[in-house]
């Protein structure tokens, strides 16, 4: 049985790594697009906001196509592993350097200014399973606009390998768990 979980966390893990480079191909799409656009249309214009407009559409729609490849992925890796009891926790996940860390390492990585958004603070629930070496995956996100959760939980998946997540404890053994955070994130304009 821990074989079998095993291999499935590695086969989640190896396609979200694939999907992180779905959310860094659309960034360069659009890139590439939106320098071709101001080529065209050096001064603002109706037609060039009609295409800006145009091009935010397309890169949101890839974020969520790549994020639902990596729900879909893990929906079909976990059916044929048992739900766990629930343990008791009697020690609550955490971030090796702190709730502040973290969070101060999402911000960092989410971009929304071609979005041109910055609604402060924007505050969001951030929920995700921790297994019981440290492993994150199942990221969703709350948050008053869908288009914004999106780029927050691409981001999400960007930073995971960045930083450890102590697992949740149960009588001192390390237990999965589900983590649910209430964050605030601070957008600027650029």
């Amino acid at each position: 049985m821990k074989k079998l979980s095993a291999l499935v966390l590695i086969l989640i893990f190896s396609f979200s790594y694939a999907q992180v480079s779905e959310f860094q191909k659309a960034d360069s799409r659009y890139e590439r697009k939106i320098k071709s656009l101001y080529k065209k249309y050096p001064k603002p214009n109706d037609e060039r906001t009609k295409q800006e407009w145009l091009l935010t559409e397309e890169k949101i729609s890839a974020y969520k196509n790549a994020l639902e490849k990596i729900s879909e992925e893990e929906k079909k890796s976990f059916t044929d592993v048992p739900p766990p009891a629930a343990p008791k926790i009697t020690k609550e996940a955490e971030y090796e350097t702190g709730k502040a860390s973290f969070q101060k390492l999402l911000n960092e990585a989410i971009d929304l200014t071609f979005l041109n958004f910055a609604v402060n603070p924007y505050k969001i629930t951030l929920k995700f399973t921790l297994d019981s070496k440290g492993n994150v995956f199942n990221a969703r996100v709350k948050g008053n606009n869908e288009d914004v959760n999106a780029f927050i939980e691409a981001a999400f998946y960007r930073i995971r390998d960045k930083g450890k997540w102590k697992p949740a404890e149960s009588n001192g053994k390390p237990v999965l768990s589900v983590v649910s955070l209430p964050l605030q994130l601070n957008f600027s304009k650029k």
